[in-house]
């Protein structure tokens, strides 16, 4: 499967989409990518509340963290060590 050379719909800058990549997209169903890695990573980033940060308790072990969502959000958040024993 040789890499596939796409164009970015946002700033139409050229881009590949690699062998790895495609077996992932093709894995989980999912539709290749229509922006460039860069655009890709700014729209995720433009979600981010970058600017407020909130004390709150870890959802997991109630060890005090500082956390982009408040005490009151729907979010589960967890400190760092309680995010990595649940995704390993």
């Amino acid at each position: 499967m040789p890499d596939e050379k796409k164009t970015c719909k946002a700033c139409t800058k050229d881009f590949l989409i690699i062998e790895q990549e495609q077996k992932f997209y093709k894995k989980k169903d999912l539709p290749w990518p229509e922006n460039c890695p860069e655009c890709r990573q700014k729209r995720r980033l433009s979600l981010r509340n970058e600017r407020k940060l909130y004390k709150r308790k870890c959802d997991k072990c109630q060890k005090d963290i500082i956390s982009t969502y408040p005490e009151d959000s729907k979010y589960t958040v967890y400190c760092q060590e309680c995010f990595w024993q649940y995704i390993g």
